[in-house]
């Protein structure tokens, strides 16, 4: 049920793939939020939610806000530009700790939950790789959210600046634009890297 895609993603063959809209592989769509843009000229930070909100952050996702191409499209599965971390000075890989996937509606009522060990998905010593979470098939109609808890566990991928209005925070049932606002009182959205996969 698990399988991983590896690539280095701090160079542009690894984001190759991402699109802003569509693309389509072996019948299936992935569905994607960043800006579109040539993955060169993407500024890919990596987040984890507890560096933002300390232990408070463990009930609080990384959300993404997708639409379904069509009325009967199903979602197969969820991508994460993750890792789990890796001490090359040691050679040592953090300890597994869950991560939790939720499927929601465009009311935000839960469709499907899942949880399991980060490490599965997202262990290795290159680097961030997309990790793909698969689950089963699940009708989705209209807008749909795709929240991952990373619960401090693991960094998730995120483009920052040029936010398309379609990543937030998640907590409390409250979706809040994921957006940073700097020293100069700049207010910089983001998206986060996470992927929705289906036909």
């Amino acid at each position: 049920m698990i399988f991983l895609i590896y690539g280095l993603c701090f160079v542009a063959s690894c984001f190759g793939a991402m699109a802003a809209d569509t693309s389509s592989e072996s019948g299936y769509t992935t569905l994607a939020q960043d800006s579109g843009k040539n993955a060169s000229d993407m500024n890919i930070s990596l987040f984890t939610i507890t560096d933002e909100f300390d232990i408070e952050g463990l009930d609080v996702a990384e959300a993404v806000k997708f639409k379904a191409p069509s009325s009967d499209w199903k979602l197969y599965g969820v991508k994460v530009l993750g890792w789990s971390d890796y001490n090359s000075t040691d050679y040592s890989y953090n300890m597994d700790r869950n991560f939790l996937l939720e499927i929601r509606d465009k009311d935000l009522h839960l469709l499907y939950r899942f949880a399991d060990a980060q490490n599965g998905y997202f262990l290795t010593d290159q680097g961030p790789i997309w990790g793909v979470i698969e689950i089963p098939p699940l009708a989705v109609t209209e807008d749909f959210y795709v929240l991952f808890y990373d619960r401090g566990g693991m960094v998730v991928g995120m483009e920052y600046n040029n936010g398309t209005g379609n990543s937030f925070l998640y907590g409390n049932g409250i979706l809040t634009p994921a957006e940073w606002t700097t020293e100069a009182n700049e207010t910089i959205g983001i998206n986060w890297m996470i992927e929705a996969v289906g036909k």
